[in-house]
């Protein structure tokens, strides 16, 4: 496994939430990057594996390749061959899984990009994600030159794969999506119609909203990766992975998923504590205008003014805008409401 660090400034400005966030994200990386978890997913989307067992598909997955954001708060040591940072400028791509798939643990027919995503919808990504899965696919054919192939070597392109798990599907609406290039005769009777292998790509919709309330999917796969990501107690995960999928979980991959669970309850924990945070900002904000002094606004509020003044000053100094965000990170993060 080769790990890689996302080169990007925004990792030191981030705020605590949202590199939990992006610790929650790496661990999802880490959890479908496991072979066992690949080969289950090659099995169902790629026609050449469809009958090869899960044990034997393992064997034909290469080296693979994970982006990480903080791979030091996983305690996770990067390759040192001098490609640590991948670079997002010059329009480059930063996948998130990347390996090679060979068949029967020779000849390598695909190079496959598995990408995690928490949302497909449009709305919240700023574009379409066919899109972006397009882009993805068309750049790793096209990166394959000089290294795949050279000159007018065409024939030695390797077939791509761009895969992605988008986890926002609403209960009872999971599925799972194959494109390629199909041909479409307009005219004639040609003796033979060319079938374009090359460009691939797939979508597989999992629910991620009821985790406590994980249910066996009708779908082998989806069933095992809305279990993987559940909140399911981990040794009965452990359990229910082993015995239906036979995944077993190593030391590692059962130290992940803990963690993942640790960091998603903190995040909600934060989210919570963020809601009331905000409440207060906008409530006291409120007051202010109407220029209500402190002691007046602590005892509307109930609360002593010694609890209240960080926020008090907070929105003072924001005047006359009173963005909420920006009184928000004026304000020490212990804070307690």
């Amino acid at each position: 496994m080769i790990y890689k660090r996302v080169k990007t400034n925004l990792a030191n400005t981030l705020d605590s939430m949202e590199q939990e966030k992006a610790r929650y994200d790496d661990y999802a990386k880490l959890l479908l990057s496991d072979p066992q978890v690949l080969a289950n997913i090659i099995k169902a989307i790629v026609p050449e594996f469809e009958h090869m067992p899960v044990s034997e598909i393992v064997k034909c997955i290469g080296e693979v390749e994970v982006t990480l954001s903080f791979p030091e708060l996983l305690m996770i040591k990067l390759d040192n061959s001098g490609v640590e940072d991948i670079d997002a400028e010059s329009g480059k791509i930063i996948y998130d899984i990347k390996f090679m798939l060979y068949y029967k643990g020779e000849e390598r027919i695909y190079i496959v990009n598995l990408e995690a995503q928490k949302s497909s919808d449009s709305s919240k990504l700023g574009y379409e994600l066919k899109n972006r899965m397009v882009y993805y696919i068309c750049r790793m054919v096209s990166s394959q030159k000089g290294t795949e192939f050279i000159r007018s070597s065409y024939d030695d392109i390797k077939k791509v794969y761009s895969i992605w798990i988008c986890m926002d599907a609403k209960e009872g609406e999971e599925s799972i999506i194959k494109y390629s290039m199909n041909p479409e005769l307009i005219y004639g009777s040609p003796e033979n119609i060319w079938d374009i292998e090359l460009l691939n790509g797939a979508v597989i919709n999992i629910s991620t909203d009821n985790e406590a309330t994980y249910k066996e999917n009708k779908n082998k796969l989806i069933s095992m990766l809305e279990l993987l990501f559940s909140s399911t107690d981990v040794n009965k995960k452990d359990m229910e992975l082993e015995n239906k999928f036979g995944i077993k979980m190593t030391t590692e991959l059962k130290g992940v998923a803990i963690d993942m669970c640790n960091v998603s309850d903190l995040i909600e924990e934060r989210g919570i504590k963020r809601g009331r945070l905000d409440s207060m900002v906008l409530i006291i904000t409120k007051k202010i205008k109407k220029n209500k002094p402190l002691s007046e606004i602590a005892s509307d509020l109930e609360q002593d003014e010694a609890e209240i003044r960080p926020i008090y000053e907070a929105v003072l100094k924001a005047a006359p805008d009173y963005d909420v965000d920006h009184i928000i990170g004026m304000l020490d993060t212990k804070i307690e409401i």
